[in-house]
């Protein structure tokens, strides 16, 4: 353990890389905080409604993250040869195959959002307010695929900071139309729920407008021109979705399993949801460092396969999975610490305020496990262009084992959330130990540009 802070050539790539992104991400988990703490002022089905609402637009944004995930691996192996033409190539495959998935996904919310919200929820009044949330927040599906391929192919090339700036703009203007929408000042009506809708839309067009418009004009390496982004061929393509599909599954996947569990949670009762609403969103707050470690590992990873600096690749594996074991322990502790006063932003009634106690508690109990996990994951395996596996671990563990027990959990055992919780939870404990197992085998470590 004392060899990784001897080397401080590592750190000093590490927290260069993972602090701007950890900003950012923190930036964009304050947006839904945001969201959150004003909507709660309106009562716990408003909470419940946005909260059921976006868990269609996580399933988009993860769907997006795949997409973003799977380009960024050719990218930054790309960028340890300093090969940018091939850089616009993957960028223009990335925002086209997210332009795709982003038009489906915002037909789904503008044309169907009753049908998304009742499979959700059986309660009517979630249910109408959700519909309207899901129609207003449609279009944003399109600003969003923009915004996150240009911060990918940026973050690909060393670049965070703008990203970064991108998302506290977006924040900024978030808050700021939140206040105005929601409760109605400077002559808008009180929309309520349809105002944080609208909020959140027009922040995203923002953040879309500011990143798009400064790449271009300050002439960054990765502003593409039209001809640059679409000159891809039909073995391209191929090329991108032999590594990437599992990346795109795997995000789908663990998306819907997140969903299912919402669905076990309203079988508990509208309470439940909004508890679990409540503790995922200050819970996101805590694992967005974790977050930038594991964007910052990816990158690291893929820069030096690409590179041909395989031995470096391995060696910096392994200390990026002992530093996320250490930053998991001590960010658990601060979420058991820190559960009741994070709280007191929220107007809620006192048994949704302990049982949001105890979930988060659950959660700082497993969050030494989840960082490592998620670091695995999304940074060493994935930088690594070891998709396939991680789809399947993912995927085995969230269906065959999670979501199973967390209907039994609600439904047959009968247990509170945060039993529920817990239960689901010790998938943790499967992952991990597998995972070790991958790492140590040093399979996962493959060059995708090889042959490019």
């Amino acid at each position: 353990m004392k060899k990784i802070f001897k080397d401080k050539k590592f750190l000093k790539t590490v927290f260069a890389l993972a602090l701007p992104i950890t900003l950012q991400s923190f930036i964009t988990s304050s947006l839904n905080l945001i969201d959150n703490v004003m909507v709660g002022r309106l009562g716990e089905t408003s909470i419940a409604s946005v909260g059921l609402a976006n868990q269609y637009i996580f399933v988009f944004t993860l769907c997006i993250f795949g997409i973003n995930s799977g380009a960024s691996i050719f990218m930054s192996q790309f960028w340890g040869k300093k090969d940018l033409k091939s850089i616009k190539t993957f960028l223009g495959v990335d925002i086209s195959v997210g332009l795709i998935a982003s038009i489906l996904f915002a037909i789904g919310a503008g044309i169907f959002p009753n049908v998304i919200m009742n499979f959700f929820s059986n309660d009517p009044e979630v249910i109408s307010r959700g519909i309207q949330y899901l129609r207003i927040v449609a279009i944003s599906c399109i600003f969003v695929n923009f915004t996150q391929g240009y911060s990918s192919a940026l973050r690909s090339t060393g670049q965070v900071k703008l990203p970064m700036y991108a998302s506290l703009i977006g924040v900024a203007s978030n808050a700021i139309l939140n206040w105005i929408f929601i409760f109605g000042r400077f002559g808008s009506p009180a929309m309520g729920v349809n105002g944080a809708a609208l909020a959140t839309t027009i922040a995203r067009l923002i953040e879309m407008i500011f990143i798009v418009s400064v790449v271009y004009l300050k002439n960054n390496i990765v502003a593409a021109k039209l001809k640059e982004m679409i000159n891809f061929k039909i073995s391209t393509i191929k090329t991108y979705f032999i590594t990437s599909w599992s990346v795109i599954v795997n995000e789908l996947v663990w998306s819907l399993g997140l969903t299912a569990y919402s669905i076990a949670y309203a079988k508990i009762g509208t309470n439940a949801v909004a508890t679990m609403q409540i503790a995922n969103t200050l819970n996101n707050m805590f694992l967005v460092l974790l977050s930038g470690m594991a964007s910052a590992a990816a990158i690291i990873i893929g820069n030096n396969i690409g590179a041909g600096k395989e031995e470096t690749a391995r060696e910096y594996s392994h200390n990026i999975a002992k530093l996320s074991v250490i930053v998991g322990f001590a960010l658990g502790i601060v979420v058991w610490v820190t559960a009741p006063l994070v709280l007191k932003p929220f107007s809620v009634t006192s048994d949704t305020y302990f049982d949001t106690i105890k979930v988060l508690r659950v959660m700082a109990i497993f969050f030494t496990l989840r960082s490592y996990n998620l670091v695995m994951i999304v940074g060493v395996f994935r930088g690594g262009g070891d998709t396939t596996y991680a789809m399947i671990l993912q995927g085995c563990t969230i269906w065959f084992y999670s979501v199973p027990l967390s209907f039994i959990g609600a439904m047959v055992l009968k247990l509170p959330i945060a039993g529920v919780f817990a239960l689901l939870t010790t998938e943790e404990i499967i992952k991990a130990i597998l995972q070790t197992r991958r790492l140590k085998s040093g399979k996962w470590l493959k060059n995708v540009i090889s042959n490019i």
